[in-house]
């Protein structure tokens, strides 16, 4: 199993190309069906924001090397199919070709991804470092591939391992209080263009998580005059109700440019919401001492048509102007503590990911063992069936506690082995000595069971089934009543019989019965002179009386 990351972000392009690649709500939710018919790929999750495109990816195939790190780069081995797939489906949507893709994207695999993940998390690598924005939109990416079907057990752990990452980072370290969001970035831009924004009149286009911020970061800046303005008006309502503004409707939106002294703009529109022709006539009946009019674009991709930025009264701060700003405040944001948890955070999602892969074997093992104590408590209640009911219980309980106690230190030894880096060598050896055997299955066609060997000196071969033609079974002892029995053979060469003694007082011989249905008997022959030796050596005669006839054969 091995976890991918395929994106595209600011720190690698330029605002102006990664604007090509953004993805609109509608798009993400396409883009994350696509993926999950996708064969190469097992579980699927996209980050779409501002400032990122991303598409984490669970290959379902492991990984040559366990846990080998991968560089960043257009390629990823093994999982190349996961990678083209991937890039095929953002470039569908996006309207670029794979081609084009693979030069700008960026490839994390295994604990790279990991890695990756935790690190933006955290807010290391915003626009905003430290900016704390980013978790709410890493949980709201889950919780829409959630409810697409897209996300099964791995990406579900990454995720919420990360998302808890990301919190301690802001705890432990201040890292999200210290650093400068991006919406407080614009407005600190926007005043320096109009001056103070206490008293000041301004829109807010888009109810959605930076539309939500935008709108709390004016209510704390003194803006008390602000109108939120959104595509569907009930969103746009509970925002505005929320900090006591107006809402309106989208349509609404030329006529209240007019009055405006300030825009902020972060909806999920393709195409830009305003245009240059929808603010011509604003900026024509503009009052002559009224200042420029500030429009700030925090969406990606653009909200505002870049050619206002030419207009005389104008003043467009967008995103790549943001930027720089941004970088200078980032060297006040104390970020050594939290890469310090992004190394911690990720070793012990590894950790845990290679405990979890030693849990079938843990499982087979107990199993093993307490089938094993079972089976023999069974076999012992068997053979003692006067015990009484607390007697057998106790016992059941004892053997139990047995295996559980010889069980135990193996447990916790193999999970300690499994969290080393080499660790699944050792799980290997434990799973050749301990896991499940697998049964023995029949013989394969053309093989055929070893015949047992002659049975040693002293010893007698007891008949396991009727004799085949030509053989004989010899007798194991005296005849039962009613049968008749075959007449010995002569007696081996070099051996002696005793002649029959007479009856035992007060016994009889009963008579030989009738032979049995579809049985022959064959009349009884006085034995003749032994047969000629057929071995190269001759055994001297013996002068013994005859055999007895009747009685056991020697």
């Amino acid at each position: 199993m091995t976890t991918l990351v395929i994106g595209v972000s600011h720190r690698v392009v330029p605002q102006a190309v990664l604007e090509r690649f953004a993805l609109t709500a509608p798009d993400t939710a396409m883009l994350l069906d696509r993926l999950s018919a996708t064969p190469a790929i097992a579980e699927a999750a996209v980050l779409a924001t501002c400032n990122r495109v991303e598409i984490y990816a669970e290959t379902g195939q492991p990984d040559p090397e366990p846990y080998a790190v991968a560089a960043p780069g257009p390629g990823a081995g093994p999982h190349d199919a996961a990678v083209g797939d991937a890039l095929a489906g953002l470039g569908a949507l996006t309207g670029n070709s794979t081609e084009e893709l693979r030069t700008h994207c960026y490839v994390h695999r295994g604990p790279a991804a990991v890695e990756h993940l935790i690190r933006v998390s955290c807010g290391l690598d915003s626009m905003a470092l430290g900016d704390a924005q980013i978790r709410g939109q890493i949980r709201a990416a889950y919780t829409l591939a959630a409810h697409h079907g897209s996300v099964g057990p791995v990406l579900h752990g990454l995720f919420q391992h990360a998302l808890r990452a990301g919190k301690r980072a802001e705890s432990e370290t201040g890292v999200g209080r210290s650093a400068a969001s991006m919406v407080g970035v614009a407005l600190d831009a926007a005043a320096e263009a109009v001056g103070w924004l206490a008293g000041r009149r301004a829109l807010v286009v888009g109810a959605g998580t930076l539309g939500a911020l935008s709108a709390a970061s004016l209510h704390r800046a003194g803006v008390t005059d602000v109108t939120v303005v959104n595509r569907s008006p009930e969103p746009a309502r509970r925002l505005a109700a929320r900090h006591g503004h107006r809402s309106a409707g989208l349509e609404e939106l030329p006529a209240l440019l007019y009055d405006t002294d300030l825009v902020l703009s972060a909806t999920g529109a393709r195409e830009p919401v305003v245009t240059r022709e929808l603010a011509a006539p604003a900026l024509a009946g503009r009052a002559a001492d009224r200042g420029p009019l500030v429009l700030v674009d925090l969406a990606l991709p653009r909200d505002v048509d870049p050619r206002l930025a030419a207009e005389p009264r104008v003043r467009l701060i967008d995103l790549a102007a943001l930027d720089t700003r941004l970088k200078e405040t980032a060297a006040l944001v104390p970020v050594d503590d939290a890469y310090r948890i992004v190394a911690e955070e990720t070793a012990a999602y590894h950790d845990g990911r290679r405990r979890e892969r030693v849990t079938p074997l843990i499982v087979a093992m107990r199993s093993n063992a307490l089938s094993i104590a079972e089976a023999e408590v069974d076999r012992l209640l068997d053979r003692a069936p006067a015990l009484t009911g607390s007697v057998r219980g106790e016992v059941e309980r004892t053997a139990r506690r047995i295996a559980e106690k010889l069980m135990h230190r193996p447990t916790v030894r193999v999970r300690e082995m499994a969290a080393q880096p080499d660790g699944h060598a050792y799980v290997q050896v434990v799973h050749d000595l301990f896991g499940p055997a697998e049964p023995a299955g029949p013989p394969g066609p053309g093989t055929a069971a070893e015949p047992a060997g002659p049975p040693g000196p002293g010893t007698t071969a007891k008949s396991t089934g009727s004799p085949g033609p030509g053989t004989a079974a010899e007798s194991a002892g005296p005849p039962r009543p009613g049968t008749t029995t075959e007449p010995a053979g002569p007696p081996r060469p070099g051996t002696t019989t005793e002649p029959p003694g007479p009856p035992r007082p007060g016994t009889t011989t009963e008579p030989a019965g009738p032979p049995r249905p579809g049985t022959t008997t064959e009349p009884y022959e006085p034995p003749g002179p032994p047969p000629a030796p057929t071995s190269a050596t001759t055994p001297t005669p013996a002068t013994h009386p005859a055999p007895k006839t009747g009685g056991d054969r020697p």
